[in-house]
C-alpha cells in the first residue's frame, strides 16, 4: 500500500472516527485504525466492536499510488498528523515485516502493523427502519436526555437511551431509576409505525458528538440525517465534506456510525410520568442554578440532598446540611399554587435538568414522597421526572 495525501484531509478523516478504537480491549488490534486505500478512496475504520466509525474520503488523481490495506495504532497516528506542519504532504508505505513507513518533508516514522484480514467487522443492519429527521432535532433529541442514562446498572438497558417511535413522534428516553429525561420531535413516518430501540451509552455520546461537529461545520445551516435501525444495528450515515455557499455539503468524505443496539426490554416510562399532580412552582432557572450552587455546598457529599419548603406563594426555602451540621439557607422567589409540602431532591439531578432549559422552570408536584414532573414553562416535548429523597 502507498499513499500520498495532503495532511488537512487526512487529519480530518482520522479525527472524526478516532475516538471509537479501543486500546484497552482484549482484542489488541481494536486499538488499531484499519486503512482501505483504492484507486478512488480512503476508507479508514475504528471499533470496539459496539461502536464502528467509518471515514470514506474521496482521493486526487494520483493520491494512490499501490492500493492496499493495513492497520496502524490509532493514536500514535493521530499524534504524528497533528504534530506535522499545516498543509504538509503525507506519504504512507506499507513494508515488509508488519512495518509502516509514513514521511512528511524531513520527518520519519516506522510504525508497527497488525493483518487488516484480522480486524472485525460489526456487520449491517437488517430489515432495517429508517427514520429521517433534521441533524438540529437530533442533537436536541440527545443532548435533552442523555445525562439521565444510568453509568453502572445491572439493568444493562438502563445504560442506554430509548428511541421510541409512536403516533409519528420519535421520543428519546434515558433514565438511572432516580431521575427520567424524554424529548420528542415530530417526524415523517407513517402513522402505523410503532418501534422501539435501545442505544447504548457510548453509542449515544459519539452520535451526539458527530452530529454537533456536522453542526459546527453548518453553522446556522441545518441537513436531514436517516437513521437506519435494524434488528441488531444503528447506522447512519453523515456527510463531512466541504460546505458550499448554500450549507450544501459535498460527499468528497463521508462517516458511518454503526452501533449495535442494547437486547433488552425498557421500562414503560409513560407509567412513571406524574399526572395527578395538584401542586404547582414556576421559578426563573438562572436564579434557580445559583440558589442550588450555593445551597448545595454544605449539603451531605453524599446524597447531595436539598429541602424545598413550599409554604406560601412569593417565596420558597432552599436549604442543606450535613453531618458537621453545617446549614446553609436561602428564599428563592416562585409563583406557588397549593397546599404548604416540603420536599427533598438530590441537588445534582435538579441541576441537570437546569442545564439543559433555558426559559422559566416549572415544577408539578403532588405529595412530598411522589415523583416530580419538571418542565419548561410551554414546552411539552421536553420532560423531566425526579424522584424525592429522605434525608
Amino acid at each position: 500500500m502507498q499513499l500520498s495525501i495532503n495532511r488537512e484531509s487526512l487529519l480530518k478523516a482520522i479525527n472524526l472516527i478516532a475516538k471509537a478504537a479501543d486500546k484497552r480491549h482484549n482484542m489488541v488490534i481494536l486499538g488499531n485504525i484499519k486503512l482501505q486505500l483504492s484507486e478512488s478512496a480512503l476508507i479508514l475504520t475504528a471499533s470496539d466492536l459496539e461502536v464502528e466509525l467509518t471515514s470514506t474520503l474521496k482521493l486526487p488523481a494520483g493520491a494512490c499510488i499501490e492500493a492496499g490495506t493495513t492497520t496502524l495504532p490509532a493514536t500514535k497516528l493521530k499524534d504524528i498528523c497533528k504534530s506535522l506542519p499545516s498543509q504538509a504532504q503525507v506519504n504512507l508505505t506499507t513494508q515488509e515485516n508488519e512495518r509502516c513507513l509514513l514521511t512528511s518533508g524531513k520527518s520519519r516514522f516506522t510504525l508497527g502493523t497488525l493483518p487488516s484480514e484480522d480486524y472485525p467487522s460489526l456487520g449491517n443492519p437488517e430489515n432495517i427502519t429508517p427514520l429521517t429527521i433534521s441533524r438540529s432535532r437530533l442533537t436536541d433529541l440527545i443532548h435533552k436526555t442523555q445525562f439521565a442514562m444510568a453509568i453502572q446498572d445491572v439493568r444493562y438497558y438502563l445504560t442506554g437511551m430509548l428511541f421510541d417511535v409512536s403516533q409519528q413522534q420519535l421520543t428519546t428516553v434515558a433514565t438511572d431509576g432516580h431521575r427520567l429525561a424524554l424529548a420528542r420531535s415530530v417526524i415523517d413516518v407513517s402513522a402505523d409505525l410503532n418501534m422501539q430501540a435501545i442505544l447504548p451509552r457510548k453509542a449515544v455520546i459519539e452520535l451526539e458528538r458527530l452530529a454537533s461537529e456536522l453542526g459546527k461545520m453548518l453553522g446556522d445551516k441545518d441537513n436531514a440525517v436517516t437513521l437506519s435501525f435494524g434488528r441488531e444495528f444503528l447506522q447512519v450515515s453523515l456527510p463531512f465534506g466541504d460546505v458550499d455557499s448554500a450549507g450544501q455539503v459535498s460527499d468528497n468524505l463521508t462517516v458511518t456510525f454503526t452501533a449495535r443496539l442494547i437486547d433488552g426490554k425498557f421500562p414503560d416510562y409513560r407509567r412513571v410520568m406524574p399526572s395527578n399532580t395538584d401542586k404547582l412552582a414556576l421559578f426563573n432557572q438562572e436564579k434557580m442554578m445559583d440558589v442550588l450552587r450555593r445551597v448545595s455546598i454544605l449539603s451531605n457529599e453524599k446524597s447531595r440532598g436539598v429541602v424545598f419548603n413550599f409554604a406560601s406563594d412569593g417565596m420558597v426555602e432552599v436549604r442543606a446540611n450535613n453531618a458537621e451540621q453545617d446549614e446553609a439557607v436561602e428564599m428563592i422567589q416562585a409563583k406557588y399554587q397549593g397546599e404548604p409540602m416540603e420536599l427533598s431532591f438530590n441537588a445534582a439531578y435538579l441541576q441537570d435538568v437546569l442545564g439543559v432549559i433555558q426559559g422559566d422552570l416549572q415544577m408539578h408536584m403532588s405529595q412530598s414522597n411522589a415523583s416530580v414532573l419538571v418542565n419548561q414553562l410551554n414546552d411539552d416535548f421536553h420532560q423531566y421526572v425526579i424522584m424525592p429523597m429522605r434525608i
